[in-house]
């Protein structure tokens, strides 16, 4: 008897509704508007899609891939609910629904169902009468890895900023997180197949490297030194491709790329400028109602940047202090006077150090109040921002732009405007002096900044990649 017959034979009443396509639109259906279940399928459908798409999986195969990450939590629907297990309600409705026997499959057994049903006796009795858990299935190692990336509430996350939001919402020692901890091997084995197989069709060895600059790859105020210029050539002439992605003005380090001939693209004011074949172009939203905003800020008695695509502006005095921030960082001065109000502008950095608690929560809760963005960007600086929008989306711009499988790439970093990208790229690195919540999101942490990390981190990519071994270098993985 087949698992979809099992299904149906033990819960016969069918669902009130079988009658759609089991795309998006239905899937909507059993969620209220604005849902984090809703978002979170879709996260974890649009990972599958890449999966899929990156893979050439042929047109049966990538059906049925994102169909199952799409629908792995429509368990969760009150109209579905039957015993209060989730992979066993959505696989009950699959299975009358005639979706495919490995769809079903994979939505019963999918992350950490063989785990949580030790602790439910009476699931775990229903789970004896069906088919054993498939332990080679690529469909639902895939749609695993699907859901383990996907945020609750979806955003892309690495994997462990999947295990951290766990730890934060129920405890570093409770049983989610180390559920999670539990799955983490075996799901970083299902990315690298998956990466592994997109090096092989698409022809292309080394990933995109998406680096932070300042505390990453430079101390601040300083230029790039001959060892990691040297290592980032090699890269390049090995068939590798860099992006610098800061939160700099580009305007402030076009020179020193071109000094250093890194071709790029690259991208400043976190993801919103682009800098490609000689010529920067603003690439990303822009912020609304500036001036009130910053008449706010003033207000308060917090001095503030408004960056626009040549200039930075203030109508601030600035003390020496706070210019100093700039210069020992290498960034141009903010320009005395009003934004004009025909400019575009990126983003309001505020003077908020984060040792200030007070002015810190202010500044985030504006942020929430006008349904902005909110990052630090150096311990001096918190920044205002288009929602949704920061340096993940200017990797995305360039891989796109470049037709690149946009995960066989990695990203680098060390503060938490850099965390975006974790969640985006293939994997996540972040260097040993990183900011101590970014360093826990991250897949790998390699030798500080002043150590010439990123210059090791590339090495061991060319070793790797001349024997043809895994992706991820495995030295530098964290396994917790």
């Amino acid at each position: 008897m087949s698992l979809k017959d099992k299904l149906t034979s033990l819960f016969p009443e069918k669902p009130a509704r079988t009658d759609q396509k089991l795309d998006d639109t239905f899937a909507a259906t059993f969620f209220p508007e604005g849902s984090p279940r809703l978002a979170h399928m879709r996260r974890a459908a649009h990972m599958a899609e890449r999966i899929a798409r990156q893979c050439r999986l042929e047109a049966p195969e990538h059906e049925k891939l994102v169909t199952a990450a799409l629908f792995h939590d429509v368990g969760y629907s009150e109209e579905l609910k039957r015993t209060g297990f989730h992979p066993l309600d959505g696989a009950v409705f699959l299975a009358h629904y005639g979706a495919d026997n490995e769809v079903i499959e994979s939505v019963l057994w999918h992350s950490s169902t063989v785990h949580d049903i030790t602790y439910k006796p009476e699931i775990e009795a229903i789970y004896r009468k069906l088919t054993p858990r498939p332990e080679n299935s690529f469909l639902l190692r895939a749609v695993s890895l699907c859901d383990f990336r996907a945020s609750p509430r979806g955003e892309a996350f690495s994997f462990r900023q999947r295990i951290h939001e766990l730890e934060q919402r129920f405890g570093t020692g409770s049983i989610p997180p180390s559920i999670a901890r539990s799955m983490l091997a075996a799901s970083r084995s299902t990315l690298s197949d998956c990466i592994k197989s997109i090096r092989e069709v698409h022809g292309s060895g080394l990933p995109w490297i998406f680096c932070d600059i300042d505390n990453t790859l430079v101390t601040p105020g300083t230029i790039l030194d001959e060892e990691n210029r040297t290592a980032l050539h090699r890269y390049m002439e090995a068939g590798g491709r860099v992006s610098l992605i800061t939160g700099k003005h580009l305007v402030s380090i076009r020179e020193q790329l071109e000094e250093a001939e890194l071709p790029g693209p690259h991208s400043g004011i976190n993801g919103s400028i682009m800098l490609d074949k000689g010529e920067i172009k603003p690439i990303g939203p822009v912020l609304e109602k500036v001036e009130e905003l910053e008449d706010i800020l003033m207000n308060e008695g917090i001095n503030y940047s408004t960056y626009c695509p040549d200039t930075i502006w203030t109508r601030c005095d600035l003390s020496e202090a706070e210019l100093k921030t700039y210069t020992d960082v290498g960034e141009m001065l903010p320009v005395k006077g009003a934004t004009p109000e025909n400019e575009p502008v990126f983003k309001v950095l505020t003077f908020s150090h984060q040792s200030d608690r007070e002015r810190c929560r202010f500044v985030r809760e504006l942020a929430r109040r006008k349904g902005l963005g909110c990052v630090r960007t150096a311990e001096h600086f918190l920044e205002l921002c288009p929602e949704g929008h920061g340096k993940h989306s200017a990797a995305e711009t360039i891989m796109r732009n470049h037709d690149w499988p946009d995960l066989h790439s990695i990203s680098i970093g060390d503060s938490e405007n850099d965390i975006t990208m974790f969640g985006f790229t293939g994997y996540s690195v972040a260097v040993a002096n990183a900011e101590p919540d970014v360093a826990a999101m991250a897949d790998m942490i390699i030798p500080r900044c002043e150590e010439n990390g990123v210059a090791r981190l590339i090495d061991e990519l060319l070793n790797s990649a001349m024997r043809d071994s895994e992706p991820a270098p495995e030295k530098w993985l964290m396994n917790e």
